[in-house]
């Protein structure tokens, strides 16, 4: 006789078989049982999270969208026991599909995340502390994410106070809640990577509306978060660093802190150079993005142009490989790296001009 393992393991791959072909379960359950559904439920989102640090963020959105249908089907008769699980798989299915640029569904799944955490909080409560506790820092994530998704999509205002409700929802946890302050305190990693993570995502929001200095403002308590963090865990935060560390050199450049914006891509261009690459993928997109910031920098600040050049030319080599990848996901990143070797060029050229005369004009395109 078959030992019940071999049976349960069978009876599990047949029910995430049966989800992915699109049947719906008997009223028998010869598809499985509950318990089957929720365990392929649990296979397929391990599954999408191996697939997305591989950097196969298409596949990964496919499993998880798998994930989200299962859980949607459980929560149906049983939306207490299902639907925190329900709420973190659209959540991950809204960040992946951002990534992919995928606004619609990014925005749509974030939203029904949030909404399932509203829903949560409000007819649970008699939940533990520690239950709200999770229930309001998924809510908080999935709200962050959420207003890059509409910011993605020009929709600000909505953008903004979903950015914004998520680092009050942190801060007001902090101050009024002790079991919060007592677990950051024996986890500062943790707490502090949460929310240095939405104040870089609010920063973002902001620059996208136009507020400049305060996103500023906001991405360099993003990289102090994340320099705080990479001395406590290196291996885990350096590459969230070098990030932070791009997106301060951005947003220097706009608002004329051009030795902060120097400083700032170099520094980001040398983490990411000698981080191990974990997601070989992500490694060369976002080394990329950061030799063009590094290049674009110095272009608009007319400094070290012939570094600039390299590291442009560097950014479309690492670019035009991802794009032959995965022509969808990475062809924005080739079209600005172009972009950026064309600027340095006409900074060369303009530096190569020298000094213009008084009263000198530019020729007429037209003539």
């Amino acid at each position: 006789m078959p030992e019940s393992g071999s049976v349960r393991g069978f009876s599990i791959g047949l029910a995430a078989l049966v989800e992915d072909l699109g049947i719906e379960q008997s009223p028998r359950g010869w598809a499985g049982s509950s318990s089957d559904l929720a365990r392929a439920a649990r296979l397929k989102q391990t599954l999408a999270v191996q697939q997305a640090r591989a950097g196969a963020l298409e596949e990964a959105c496919d499993s998880v969208a798998g994930v989200v249908r299962i859980y949607r089907r459980l929560a149906t008769n049983q939306p207490a026991r299902y639907h925190s699980e329900l709420a973190l798989a659209l959540t991950a299915w809204g960040l992946w599909s951002s990534r992919l640029a995928r606004r619609e569904p990014a925005a749509a799944a974030l939203s029904d995340a949030v909404e399932l955490y509203r829903e949560m909080l409000a007819t649970h409560g008699r939940l533990r502390v520690m239950q709200r506790i999770r229930l309001r820092v998924g809510m908080a994530v999935a709200l962050s994410n959420l207003g890059l998704a509409r910011s993605d999509l020009g929709e600000h205002e909505a953008a903004t106070a979903a950015a914004e409700e998520s680092i009050l929802t942190l801060r007001r946890l902090h101050a009024h809640n002790a079991l919060y302050r007592m677990l950051a305190r024996s986890n500062p990693v943790g707490f502090e990577h949460c929310l240095a993570a939405a104040l870089n995502n609010f920063g973002l929001v902001l620059a996208a509306r136009g507020n400049l200095e305060q996103a500023c403002e906001l991405a360099v308590q993003t990289t102090e978060s994340y320099r705080r963090l990479a001395g406590l865990a290196p291996v885990v935060f350096e590459s969230e660093l070098a990030r932070a560390l791009h997106n301060l050199g951005l947003a220097a450049a706009e608002v004329g802190r051009l030795d902060t914006a120097l400083a700032a891509t170099q520094e980001s261009v040398y983490l990411h150079r000698f981080l191990a690459p974990a997601d070989p993928v992500g490694h060369r997109q976002y080394l990329g993005q950061a030799l063009c910031a590094f290049a674009s920098v110095r272009a608009a600040c007319g400094r070290d142009l012939a570094e600039a050049l390299t590291a442009a030319e560097e950014a479309v080599t690492l670019h035009e490989q991802l794009t032959a990848e995965q022509p969808h996901t990475f062809s924005g990143d080739l079209h600005a790296a172009y972009r950026t070797v064309s600027q340095v060029r006409t900074a060369q050229a303009r530096e190569s001009a020298g000094p213009r005369r008084p009263g000198a004009t530019d020729p007429d395109p037209a003539s």
